[in-house]
Parts: C-alpha cells; sequence; structure tokens
C-alpha cells in the first residue's frame, strides 16, 4: 500500500467539509450536506432544468470553470452569487486527452488489487457487449461497506478494502474504465437529489466517461438511490492526480457552493 488515507483525512477537516451520512438521500455517505431552499410556491415534482441561486466564496472561478459544460449556465446577480440554470446530466464540452487514461498515483492500475478488482469485472461482463452501466452495477455492488471513515482512498486501496464513501466509489470507478481502455476522471461537485415529498443537496463526487466521442456522468456511489432525479452541478476536475493530489482536491473543495436559494423548475 502507497498511500494512508490518514493524510487526506486531515486535509478534509482542514478545509471544513465535514463527512455526513444521510440514508434516506442516498445509500452511500457524500462529502457534505449543503443548505437547499425552495422558491416559494414551488411543488415537486421539478422539471427536467431547474434555476437557483447560489453562495460561494469562489463563484467567479466557479463561473469560469462552469462554462466548460453543456446544460449549465451560471451569471452573476450579487457578490459571491450566481443564478444557475441546470439541466440534470450537464456535459462537459472539451474531449479527453492522454492524462484522462493514465495510470497515475491515484488510478494506480498497474497495482496488484486493482488488477484483481477489474479481472473480477471482466468474469462477470466480459462476455457481454460493454454498456455505461456495467461500471455503475458492479462498482456499486464491489463496494460493500459504504461509510464516511475515509477521507480520500487511491484506488488500489479501494480495491482492497471495498469500503469508503462518494470519492472512493468515483475514484474505484474511473480506475475501472481506464483498465477498460476508456478515459475517465473525477470530478468533485454538488449533487441535487429529488425525491417525493422533499429535496437535498450534497457535496459529491462522481466519474465522468469518454465513450462514443462524448462525456457521460457516472455515478456508481448513487446506483441504488431512490431519488426521483437527482440534478449534478460540478466545481472542478481532480486534476492532479499525483502524490501531491490532497491540494487539487482542496481546490475544488473551496469551490462548493455554501447555499442554495429559490430553487424552481425552469420552463
Amino acid at each position: 500500500m502507497r498511500f494512508s488515507s490518514r493524510l487526506s483525512i486531515g486535509l478534509s477537516l482542514l478545509f471544513g467539509f465535514a463527512f455526513t451520512y444521510t440514508a434516506s438521500a442516498q445509500s452511500v455517505p457524500s462529502i457534505a450536506e449543503i443548505g437547499i431552499e425552495l422558491a416559494e410556491g414551488q411543488a415537486l415534482p421539478l422539471s427536467k432544468q431547474i434555476n437557483f441561486e447560489l453562495v460561494s466564496s469562489n463563484s467567479a472561478k466557479l463561473a469560469t470553470n462552469l462554462a466548460d459544460w453543456q446544460g449549465v449556465t451560471a451569471e452573476h446577480v450579487g457578490d459571491n452569487r450566481l443564478s444557475i440554470t441546470l439541466s440534470s446530466m450537464p456535459r462537459f464540452v472539451k474531449p479527453a486527452n492522454d492524462k484522462h487514461s493514465a495510470d497515475s498515483f491515484v488510478m494506480d492500475l498497474s497495482e496488484p488489487s486493482t488488477k484483481a478488482f477489474v479481472a473480477s469485472y471482466q468474469q462477470a461482463y466480459g462476455d457481454l457487449p460493454f454498456e455505461l452501466e456495467h461500471l455503475t452495477a458492479f462498482v456499486a455492488g464491489y463496494i460493500v461497506d459504504p461509510n464516511y471513515i475515509h477521507g480520500f482512498n487511491i484506488a488500489s486501496v479501494v480495491a482492497s478494502q471495498r469500503s469508503g464513501d462518494c470519492t472512493e466509489y468515483a475514484v474505484l470507478t474511473a480506475a475501472l474504465a481506464r483498465s477498460l481502455g476508456l478515459s475517465a476522471r473525477v470530478i468533485i461537485g454538488t449533487v441535487i437529489v429529488e425525491q417525493t415529498d422533499h429535496v437535498n443537496a450534497f457535496g459529491h463526487a462522481w466519474t465522468e466517461v469518454w465513450h462514443n466521442g462524448q462525456w457521460h456522468i457516472v455515478d456508481s456511489a448513487l446506483y441504488r438511490s431512490n431519488a426521483t432525479q437527482q440534478f449534478y452541478l460540478p466545481a472542478s476536475e481532480l486534476d492532479n492526480e499525483g502524490p501531491g493530489y490532497g491540494m487539487g482536491l482542496a481546490r475544488a473543495f473551496v469551490l462548493m457552493p455554501e447555499q442554495l436559494h429559490s430553487l424552481r423548475s425552469k420552463p
């Protein structure tokens, strides 16, 4: 094992992100619950496109990052406030590059535990035509101990321990996709989870996989969610996958919104 999760736990505490578990909203722990309010008079269910205001101490940088996704727009409406219009599955518009298929410190594809994990996937699905859902279903079933005691483990550790929160699900899914010859990356952001009678928002991590010429959101952590629908608001890619990846996590975390206000359906 090349890495101890103690360092990443310290980083998460340093930057003020408590790990929380909300079983009624999702099947695994997420990074942190975020305050959210429906607009006055807004009833459920929501439409497939929504609008809300968010508060972020780094709203300018967040707006710049969001310009690279189709299906989300950000407009400044005041100091540290953005008006966001969001589709449920925004799509990153830039193509994959070499780093998205690389063996790295975080995505350590050549480690024995990662290879064994990939071999178990191939045994389960190798004779079937490939589908992205195979990735989500397999990782969702492979991690047998969803919990929030880990900070951020690399792929080989997750493959060995079969435990973790949304970040571990995202890393393991990305490592699996890369091992199968696909480009993949980990995204840190916010997921808005709609259920029949309420809406929650959480800091979250998921995977984007390049398949058939475009990026697709692949979220193994919420594969078994009972949500009516989910909306994904990205903040940043985990762009540093080397030993210093903790600083990349920190940069992503500080883009997270503090509050979401006036959530409404968009006609």
